[in-house]
């Protein structure tokens, strides 16, 4: 059986369209559809939404196709809109997709969890870190007690972690500045060393090449994959990537390095 959503007549299940007033019959008369852009319930028997005019129904062979192309040129899907930023943990990798495009947030299901918003886009400080909705998660600045150091702290000003260059390595103190590990430079990447104890997780590093010549530019992509828990708060772990990146890496894209042609 198949219920009319306006008249509430039941029709047989073979029917699509009610026999008296031809609108389309639904399975629940009761049912609603959550609007994709102001998330709003509405009935299901409506297709566009009253609020905000969005489509209710996208059809799904044309946002396969839209998906598609963004996926094509590099680019990521943003995490649904009611799941929180990192809500899967701070493992996560922060890239650009294009030489001249804000630094990102890739979550581990490779969808974007937050952007970077720094002068020029440079990974230089300081730097606000965003959610997707545009509210600020953290922000990275200079730490004044030290030089080459950094200090990250929450949307309300309170400190998440200080991050300190040591040579080529990273020291890393918790919200408190008590010492809580160091990120030392191994073969492709460093390791996270909890202070006086095991690794805690791999940082990765690798150079991706950028824009339609690849070959031409590249800008080093960083990830964190840790082993367990972390010393500290998530956002602090998450910050130690845009850290890292600053104090250790590239500020900015930089030519692709030539490689020398063998003469034979």
């Amino acid at each position: 059986m198949k219920w009319c959503p306006v008249c509430r007549k039941g029709w047989p299940d073979a029917w699509s369209v009610c026999g008296d007033c031809i609108a389309g019959l639904v399975e629940d008369p009761d049912a609603t559809v959550a609007c994709p852009h102001c998330h709003r319930d509405w009935p299901a028997r409506m297709q566009s939404c009253p609020d905000c005019l969005g489509e209710l129904r996208p059809d799904p062979d044309a946002a396969a196709r839209a998906y598609a192309a963004v996926l094509a040129v590099g680019g990521h899907l943003p995490r649904p809109a009611d799941r929180p930023p990192f809500a899967l943990g701070p493992a996560c990798a922060l890239l650009r997709t294009a030489p001249r495009s804000s630094l990102l947030y890739i979550g581990p299901d490779e969808l974007l969890e937050a952007t970077v918003d720094s002068r020029g886009h440079a990974a230089v400080a300081p730097m606000r870190c965003h959610d997707l909705d545009g509210a600020p998660l953290f922000d990275l600045t200079r730490y004044e007690a030290a030089d080459a150091a950094l200090v990250a702290v929450d949307s309300a000003g309170a400190p998440l972690a200080t991050f300190l260059r040591r040579g080529g390595d990273l020291d890393v103190r918790d919200e408190t500045s008590a010492p809580v590990a160091r990120m030392r430079r191994v073969r492709g990447g460093y390791a996270l060393d909890e202070t006086g104890g095991e690794e805690l997780a791999s940082v990765l590093v690798s150079d991706i090449g950028l824009g339609e010549d690849p070959h031409r530019v590249v800008d080093d992509q960083w990830s964190l994959d840790p082993r367990g828990e972390l010393p500290l708060r998530p956002l602090g772990a998450v910050a130690l990537l845009l850290a890292g990146k600053a104090l250790l890496g590239r500020a900015r894209p930089a030519p692709a390095p030539v490689t020398p042609k063998t003469v034979t």
